[in-house]
């Protein structure tokens, strides 16, 4: 029953919303859609600033068409010269599509007035202001004529064109200047009306390339969600890649990490099993004999101090194969975690270390010597990694060296330069490595027919010093075994 509702679970907390969580689709649509709206905004601008430009050149034509009429209409009566409003000039304003909603009704218009180039009224409305002067020759219509803008006393504005004249009088040729007008804000309500008309044309299609976009997103982002499924539906133990065959291409970088994710739990998980498989061997031997010991001594089999000596040295090798399981453990688990960059004094800390094992050193008279340079061998990188390294592989030489036998300790700089690094070596006058050891050298728990190897200390080493950068490495010497610890530099912890 457990296994049952362990599933539904994973869904509700799958389909429950992460918290800080956005939607892909939404945020793209979002991104999509401010662009696109300042796009279609500043097209409408563009045209309605196009369409007033057009208005403006049309209705200007119209104006200058007026005036033209109305010059034509000019002429010498009894000696007066006479204006009449020309028919065609009317049909031009009559129109009520261009009056704006703002005229008052009833308003003509048409605006215009007629003087000579002094100023003196001739016909029209007295009340315009009057033109006076030569208007410049316009290329564009091949006439001396001005365009300009008035606001009327009502307060709207009005656009005139004054047109340059000559009419025959009693006085003969004479010049007039003839100013056709007429209120605009009918043109900009027709700019207006085409902004409008634009604005909404265009925020539905882009309505509607959303909504497209909105089912794109949504068909696109359906193998994602079937992957998702497939990793829910997955057992907890079935850690092989996930297949990308079936995948959009933009997902492979994500997918090709999550599968490396998988492989590296799996690894993890394949070490832990391994650690425990291991451990358990290591301890099985240890606490029989710990419990045959004791049994012995109650029983009376052998003298109890005898059988407490006998645990007490079971016990001993026990704590160190505790510690050394503890050890890699941890340097396999994640060694960045617990490393620390401080100075650490190379040489102080070979000293710690043959201190700190001298009892052994002195009580199997090892004739012992470090040889370590004299200036300042300052490392940067985490001191109990390097410490722990120098413990087991000095133990091992104790362990595989005869009483009274040479080892020691050396220090010296790669290359004679401490910028290229330093190498730690631990020597012995042992026997050396036989071939069974020395072609399994680091891995655990490896050991020859009389019950000694390379056990669990080497592995942990090795790790260690892959952790650090570095490298370790062991060979026969004449006589004995040498083991070179190389430390780079400086160690870079992410």
């Amino acid at each position: 029953m457990a296994a049952e509702t362990a599933v539904p679970a994973a869904r509700d907390i799958d389909a429950a919303p992460l918290a800080g969580a956005f939607s892909l689709r939404r945020r793209l649509l979002a991104w999509m859609a401010v662009p696109m709206l300042v796009f279609v905004l500043f097209d409408a601008w563009l045209g309605y600033r196009n369409a007033l430009a057009t208005t403006q050149t049309a209705y200007d034509r119209l104006l200058v068409s007026a005036a033209h009429a109305l010059g034509d209409m000019i002429r010498l009566e009894r000696g007066q010269l006479q204006v009449t409003m020309p028919h065609t000039a009317l049909e031009l304003y009559a129109t009520d599509v261009r009056m704006d909603v703002r005229e008052q009704p009833g308003r003509s218009p048409l605006l215009y007035r007629v003087n000579f180039l002094n100023g003196d009224f001739l016909a029209g409305d007295a009340s315009l202001p009057a033109y006076t002067g030569l208007p410049a020759v316009n290329d564009a219509y091949a006439s001396r004529l001005q365009f300009f803008d008035h606001r009327m006393p009502d307060g709207e504005p009005a656009r005139f064109v004054a047109l340059w004249q000559p009419v025959e009088s009693a006085e003969g040729m004479r010049y007039v200047v003839v100013q056709v007008g007429e209120y605009v804000s009918y043109r900009y309500a027709i700019g207006r009306a085409i902004l409008w008309n634009t604005l909404a044309r265009q925020m539905a299609l882009l309505l509607l390339l959303l909504l497209a976009m909105w089912f794109v997103a949504t068909a696109a982002l359906r193998p994602l969600r079937v992957l998702a499924r497939s990793v829910e539906q997955r057992s907890p133990e079935d850690l092989k890649p996930i297949a990308t065959a079936s995948l959009p291409e933009e997902v492979g970088p994500l997918l090709a990490a999550f599968n490396g994710l998988l492989a590296r739990v799996d690894g993890s998980r394949q070490r832990q099993q391994r650690f425990v498989a291991d451990a358990s061997h290591q301890l099985r031997t240890p606490l029989a004999v710990l419990q045959l010991h004791a049994e012995s001594g109650l029983k009376g089999d052998v003298p109890a101090r005898e059988a407490l000596g006998s645990i007490a040295d079971t016990t001993s090798r026990t704590s160190r194969v505790v510690h050394q399981l503890l050890m890699w453990n941890r340097a396999q688990s994640d060694p960045h975690e617990h490393a620390r960059k401080e100075a650490v004094d190379l040489r102080g800390l070979m000293q710690d270390v043959a201190v700190e094992l001298s009892p052994l050193l002195a009580r199997q008279q090892f004739e012992f010597s470090l040889d370590a340079p004299q200036a300042e061998a300052v490392w940067r990188g985490p001191r109990w990694m390097v410490e722990e390294i120098l413990k087991n592989l000095l133990t091992n030489a104790i362990q595989h060296s005869a009483p009274g036998a040479e080892l020691g300790m050396r220090l010296r700089a790669c290359d004679g330069v401490p910028a290229h690094g330093w190498e730690l070596e631990v020597w012995d006058s042992g026997k050396g490595l036989s071939p069974h050891v020395a072609q399994r050298l680091f891995e655990p728990f490896i050991t020859e027919g009389g019950g000694k190897g390379a056990g669990l200390g080497l592995a942990i080493c090795r790790d260690l010093a892959l952790a650090l950068g570095g490298d370790l490495r062991v060979r026969n010497r004449a006589p004995g075994v040498s083991a070179v610890l190389f430390l780079p530099s400086a160690v870079e912890v992410d």
